[in-house]
């Protein structure tokens, strides 16, 4: 599945918008919701920098990309493999 640039920071909104149900149910933790919150802000902040900040270049090359690529890899690693059964 290919997807633009931008359509990355909207499926991730769209899933961030609605976390506060899996924050009530006990599975995003307090760290977990941390690091979505610091992805969230990187996001707003690429936004801010404007068009130039969401090129196919700039998600291989753009520092805040590459801080945005770690942060997830972060946030996967602290999700628990079956969230509501635990």
């Amino acid at each position: 599945m290919s997807v633009g640039v931008d359509e990355l920071a909207l499926y991730f909104d769209d899933a961030y918008s609605t976390a506060w149900r899996s924050r009530d149910t006990g599975w995003i933790s307090e760290h977990l919701d941390s690091t979505l919150t610091d992805i969230d802000q990187m996001l707003i902040s690429l936004t801010e920098e404007g068009p130039s900040a969401w090129t196919e270049d700039a998600l291989h090359s753009h520092l805040k990309w590459e801080e945005i690529r770690r942060l997830a890899h972060h946030a996967r690693a602290l999700m628990p493999a079956q969230p509501w059964e635990e």
